[in-house]
């Protein structure tokens, strides 16, 4: 299972500056990944989800995966890999699901490439979902991973340098070019995903997308509601700032003379605000949204869930801090509840599970094990949220909904939601969430609607004439 604590990855969060995004803000996952076991029955384990195809061959695993590398040079597995989706709803049979995406020429090349490989076609299918998914990841994820690092980086290097040096110009401006390099990528995707449906997303028409300008992009994204005229002014406003810098170089050379740190401070907060609006939009932080803002049930359910795996990850990977906890008179693990704060290195609001009362109001009057039992206790739900983030994301691969379409119907599930709520969350516009919700319930399958419970219903809905009484 993910764990921030085995991989040592740090919380970023803990800034002195108003930054949007973090580590942990974001669906950066890994690629997916497939684990080829017994050639009789079990074939893969896909991101902890078992497939069981036909028997591939009387190989053994280490010849099946050799089988598998062929496959991923073949040029005909790309263009199937093109045509599949990036997720795999569970109210469908995988084959069936997977194959309805083939035109019908790649359906009789599937044959054909599946046998070349010594494998089968849902094997192939299979193979192809996975390659699938880690394109979505694709280029805009590990540029994402880039820019935290450089803003980060640059943060750091302001604080330590106290001013706008000539180092301190070179990388702002190469931290700008990487932002708006991605909020472009973003952009496209944004557009790909909203504008064009599913049936509508072959390569001939991302193609087309690709050699729109930003700014049209932006005009259609806008024109269609899809983001909001905040959003579409912020995103404007880094392109501007980037190209008077780029192709003005004595403005470039002159940001040390005329510009001190609260300039630079200021301007890295604007462009993470331009960067988070666009990800919203593209649903690439779906699951920080649901965590922190959908329905009491659904989320308690999973932070429950969340619960239940970290303690078992800890018992068996860190003894040594869950006896800490278990030991402990203040902290009950079993019944902890908290406000999610996904990101933050900070201390959580935590409602139950932890007697407070037995605490010194002051961390100064506390003994060490006292300091070391809350810190631990902090770490634990620290990695219970990122253990809730991978909960929802297989939520999301597993609906029917794409990802947007998911995280628009758990905002507008959630308690107090209105249409502005909802639309100010995503960056979007309240025209956008309405003409969602016309589709949500009949795109709706089993899962969503026994996952998230009653589905939104219009605000004042027209009932239709009666023609049985007299008041027709």
């Amino acid at each position: 299972m993910p764990c921030p604590k085995c991989d040592d990855v740090p919380f970023l969060g803990d800034y002195q500056r108003d930054f949007v995004l973090t580590r942990y803000h974001v669906d950066v996952a890994q690629p997916s990944e497939f684990r080829v076991e017994s050639k009789i029955e079990t074939v893969f384990w896909i991101d902890g989800d078992l497939y069981r195809v036909e028997p591939l061959t009387e190989e053994d695993a280490d010849d099946i995966r050799s089988s598998i590398d062929g496959l991923l040079q073949d040029d005909r597995f790309q263009k199937i890999t093109n045509t599949l989706p990036d997720n795999l709803p569970q109210a469908y049979d995988e084959d069936a699901y997977l194959s309805r995406h083939l035109p019908e020429k790649l359906r009789s090349e599937l044959v054909d490439v599946a046998a070349n490989h010594n494998l089968t076609p849902k094997s192939v299918l299979l193979l192809g979902f996975v390659e699938r998914k880690n394109q979505i990841l694709g280029k805009a994820d590990n540029t994402l991973v880039q820019y935290i690092e450089t803003r980060d980086a640059l943060a750091d290097l302001l604080d330590d340098e106290g001013g706008v040096t000539p180092r301190i110009q070179r990388e702002f401006v190469a931290h700008l070019l990487l932002a708006t390099a991605l909020i472009e990528e973003l952009t496209s995707e944004a557009l790909f995903r909203e504008i064009y449906r599913e049936e509508h997303r072959i390569w001939d028409n991302k193609d087309r997308i690709n050699n729109l300008t930003q700014h049209q992009r932006l005009t259609i994204l806008k024109q269609n509601g899809v983001i909001s005229d905040s959003l579409d002014k912020n995103v404007r406003r880094v392109k501007k700032l980037r190209d008077s810098l780029v192709h003005d170089p004595r403005r470039r050379t002159a940001m040390e003379r005329t510009h001190g740190p609260e300039w630079v401070n200021e301007r890295l907060v604007r462009i993470d605000e331009a960067v988070g609006g666009i990800l919203d939009i593209t649903g690439k932080t779906a699951a920080r949204l649901i965590a922190e803002n959908g329905p009491t049930e659904y989320v308690g359910e999973r932070c429950e869930d969340a619960l239940r795996e970290t303690r078992q990850h800890w018992q068996d990977e860190h003894q040594h801090q869950f006896g800490l906890l278990e030991a402990s008179d203040i902290v009950d693990i079993n019944d902890l509840r908290w406000n999610i704060n996904l990101g933050s290195l900070g201390n959580r609001n935590v409602s139950q599970g932890i007697e407070f009362s037995q605490l010194p109001d002051t961390e100064e009057d506390a003994t060490t094990k006292e300091i070391r039992v809350f810190e631990t206790a902090m770490e634990f739900l620290r990695s219970c949220e990122d253990v809730l983030v991978r909960r929802i994301e297989r939520d999301l691969e597993r609906a029917n909904l794409d990802r947007q379409d998911f995280t628009v119907l758990c905002l507008l599930c959630a308690e107090d939601n209105s249409y502005e709520n909802v639309a100010d969350l995503l960056g979007s516009t309240v025209e956008y969430v309405q003409r969602k919700e016309n589709v949500l319930a009949w795109r709706s399958s089993e899962f969503e609607k026994e996952e998230i419970g009653d589905l939104p219903e219009p605000d004042d809905p027209i009932s239709p004439l009666s023609r049985d009484g007299e008041e027709d």
